[in-house]
């Protein structure tokens, strides 16, 4: 759903609500992915730009290299892995997820081990290779506006601009606590240095400052459609998802000044119906030569 100029109202506690899905998981039904007849093996993801890189570098040639077809998922976000692992009817095989709702994930035992006698860690950056995750791409949070906006007001350069009250213009932020914080209390004017542990009250005090001019966005789409359809005139939005619709000609643009960089991780379901299978794919998407083809293809 698009969400209009007017704004959707959204208070401290459904914010954190919303970042903390996890809680209320069990009320979810779990997703239903239909297999085909033959050995699959399914992989959500954000989407996008990035599942066009997906295919590119990990489903096209994992399917050339083993005969397994790969089939792709919407994004799996952590109240919905609780669900699917707590009903026992897993049915994705890997899942990429953001750093932030891995951690949690795996501390409620949603996540298998990943094993590493599977899995090639030669060669990886360190701390890519967690007991549960396993990183293999790094995204950014970018300030993104719409071009033809931007030809009669001025666009924020910083989260700082950007949460600035004075500063006029519609915005889109993520209806999630996860990423949404962090760029408020930056907003605030707190010390990147010092961003952690999160100062929640500076956050919301950011927050209620621009309130009426939010319009909340809860996919990676949508956000950019928002930006490119000028229902906002600014708003955080990821690189992979704004780039390919300025690569198409939309009348949008972006900055990685001030950008906030996040890891994505494969993680692998507990309970998942072939682990030896998913490891085998996390094994691929790590292999140098793969990785090679996912960053020629990335935005």
């Amino acid at each position: 759903m698009i969400m209009q100029k007017s704004g959707l109202k959204i208070s401290r506690r459904e914010i954190l609500k919303a970042g903390a899905g996890l809680a209320a998981a069990a009320t979810l039904g779990a997703p239903s992915i239909v297999r085909a007849q033959s050995k699959t093996i399914t992989v959500a993801n954000s989407g996008g730009a990035l599942e066009a890189a997906f295919k590119a570098a990990y489903f096209d040639t994992f399917e050339q290299k083993t005969g397994i077809k790969v089939i792709s998922a919407p994004y799996l976000d952590s109240a919905k892995l609780k669900a699917m692992v707590d009903a026992k009817s897993v049915d994705i095989d890997v899942s990429d997820l953001d750093a932030a709702e891995a951690a949690p994930a795996a501390g409620l035992g949603l996540l298998e081990e990943i094993d590493y006698k599977i899995v090639p860690t030669k060669g990886l950056q360190d701390g890519s290779a967690n007991p549960y995750w396993t990183n293999i791409y790094i995204a950014a949070s970018v300030i993104a506006w719409n071009v033809d906006a931007a030809k009669s007001m001025a666009i924020p350069k910083n989260w700082r601009e950007f949460f600035d009250p004075k500063m006029k213009g519609q915005r889109t932020l993520w209806k999630s606590a996860n990423q949404t914080l962090e760029l408020a209390a930056l907003g605030s004017g707190v010390d990147p240095k010092k961003l952690y542990p999160i100062d929640l009250d500076a956050a919301f005090k950011a927050l209620d400052g621009i309130r009426s001019n939010i319009s909340w966005f809860e996919s990676g789409a949508q956000a950019a459609q928002l930006v490119s359809d000028n229902q906002v005139d600014f708003g955080m939005v990821w690189n992979g998802r704004i780039q390919p619709l300025k690569a198409k000609g939309a009348p949008v643009d972006y900055t990685f000044n001030n950008a906030l960089f996040t890891y994505g991780d494969l993680c692998v379901p507990k309970g998942v119906r072939d682990k030896a299978l998913s490891m085998e794919f996390v094994a691929h998407c790590v292999d140098p030569k793969n990785q090679a083809i996912f960053a020629e293809n990335i935005a």
